[in-house]
């Protein structure tokens, strides 16, 4: 820790002010109060303690000098001189400059042990807010940008470089980074010499990891000990392997979750794709090996393979929708559309599955026009619509309304299924999660509800779930009633 030197107009206002004090002593005593020569020593002597407790070693050694010649010339015979003439005032008089001195180098000692310690009270702060701000930063490149302009502001230092080897890049904290050369810097990095250095003034730490160095820490130099560098360099090269760590075990998290979706995904289509598969060749091998089937039993399995055909186009459509909506391949056009003819078109496009079952509509008749992409929109009600007839019994009705809630256009799809168990109503929305009671009694991909959880979220809006076993259940979404954030995004639309 450096001590910075005082300007010398302050050093020559201290100095006359503790020569002052010492003379106002003496008025005090010679003017004033009438007192022993021991209590004159013993003031002279609290004076040069205050003032090395206070200013240091230099001033009160001063001090203790003018003392003891003001002691020798006003307080011991003959007074007036500076001749002793009783030799017991030599013994005072070098005691009192003794005690002086002593007590002088004492005080300035512990206050310079003080000073030290709170020096290293103030670096342990500051590397703990380092580390701390360190701690915030779980991204390689972001703690690579940041780190520099973070070490500059919390230890309050000119410029910081960052140089990698691995990259061969250099990060600075001022943005023109022209304060460090990039030359030393990577010099040092390659050298993976673990001793900080200097280069014309800034400090040099190489970053160490184990026993290879990935690179070095310029810093300009500034009012710290020595090892508060090196505990910077090791912070950040912790921060570094902690960061790389986290990518690392990200991207095995995203692996393991990419085959857990590949194995549902091939478990879901597999199932899903047999099953048309296996009515469409049943029905072509009747119709191949039967050539004198009744023209109502050829009608018959004509019909099969047209509905089992449509329904594997779906499955095959869905599965492509999901893969678009995850890779945010989504262009929104938005417009002005009436909410009831909306609903009309994906009524129609369920009106296979729908067949007699009554739909209910609780629409207002006041209900403005809203902006929205009807296409989209018209695709979350479809697999609503869809959902509810495949989950609820043929004779019962499907309900949806709509109306205006503040800021929002809230649209809301019941149905008189059995309803949804309370554990399972947050997983509905994964993809191809199937309800455990009804996964093997209704055909499915379980792609349906992510998919229009994924619309929604596109449009700047959302949807949730409200059910209880036996009772049904009531999905609801919710759009803004604004021009979504995402009309003017680049990629390309989705294929029906």
């Amino acid at each position: 820790m450096k001590t910075p030197s005082l300007p010398l107009g302050i050093r020559i206002f201290r100095y006359a002010v503790v020569s002052v004090a010492a003379f106002l002593v003496v008025a005090l005593y010679r003017l004033g109060l009438h007192v022993n020569q021991t209590t004159v020593a013993l003031t002279f002597l609290v004076l040069v303690l205050v003032v090395a407790t206070r200013w240091g070693l230099s001033y009160s050694v001063y001090l203790s000098i003018l003392c003891a010649a003001l002691y020798n010339f006003f307080f011991l015979p003959p007074v007036g001189t500076f001749t002793i003439a009783d030799p017991q005032n030599w013994i005072t008089l070098g005691a009192l400059l003794c005690a002086s001195v002593l007590v002088s180098h004492l005080s300035e000692s512990e206050r310079r042990q003080a000073e030290v310690s709170e020096a290293r009270r103030r670096e342990v702060e500051r590397l703990y807010e380092f580390s701390q701000r360190l701690l915030l930063q779980e991204d390689m490149q972001g703690l690579h940008r940041q780190a520099p302009a973070i070490i500059a502001q919390v230890f309050h230092l000119r410029a910081v470089a960052l140089y990698l080897r691995d990259e061969d890049t250099a990060y600075y904290s001022d943005p023109n980074g022209d304060l460090l050369p990039l030359e030393p810097v990577a010099r040092a990095a390659a050298s993976g010499n673990p001793v900080p250095s200097t280069i014309d003034g800034p400090r040099l730490v190489p970053l160490v990891l184990g026993m290879r160095s990935v690179g070095a820490l310029a810093m300009t130099e500034g009012e710290y000990s020595e090892g508060i560098y090196e505990a910077v360099a090791g912070l950040l090269a912790i921060a570094m392997e902690r960061a790389s760590a986290l990518e690392r075990s990200s991207h095995a998290e995203a692996a393991r979750e990419s085959e857990r979706l590949r194995s549902a995904l091939l478990d879901s289509v597999t199932h899903e794709l047999r099953t048309p598969l296996t009515a469409i060749r049943a029905a072509i091998t009747s119709l191949l090996t039967q050539p004198s089937l009744a023209d109502a039993e050829r009608h018959e399995m004509y019909s099969v393979v047209d509905e089992e055909s449509t329904r594997l186009n779906a499955l095959i459509g869905q599965a492509v929708e999901m893969a678009q909506l995850d890779s945010a391949n989504i262009q929104i056009h938005s417009t002005q559309e009436n909410l009831g003819e909306v609903i009309d078109l994906a009524v129609e496009d369920c009106h296979a599955l729908l067949r007699r079952r009554q739909i209910v509509r609780r629409i207002s008749d006041d209900l403005p026009a809203v902006l929205m992409d009807r296409e989209l929109v018209k695709r979350v009600l479809r697999h609503l619509i869809e959902n509810a007839a495949k989950y609820s019994p043929p004779e019962s009705p499907i309900t949806i309304s709509a109306e205006v809630d503040a800021d929002k256009l809230v649209v809301g799809v019941t149905d008189h299924g059995p309803g949804i168990e309370e554990a399972e109503q947050s997983l509905i929305f994964d993809k191809f999660y199937r309800g455990g009671r009804q996964r093997h009694r209704v055909q499915g991909t379980g792609m349906g509800l992510a998919i229009v959880q994924a619309i929604l979220r596109s449009l700047g809006g959302g949807i949730r779930v409200v059910s209880r076993p036996g009772e049904g259940a009531t999905f609801t979404f919710w759009l803004p009633l604004r021009k979504p954030a995402k009309e003017s995004a680049p990629p390309r639309q989705l294929s029906n």
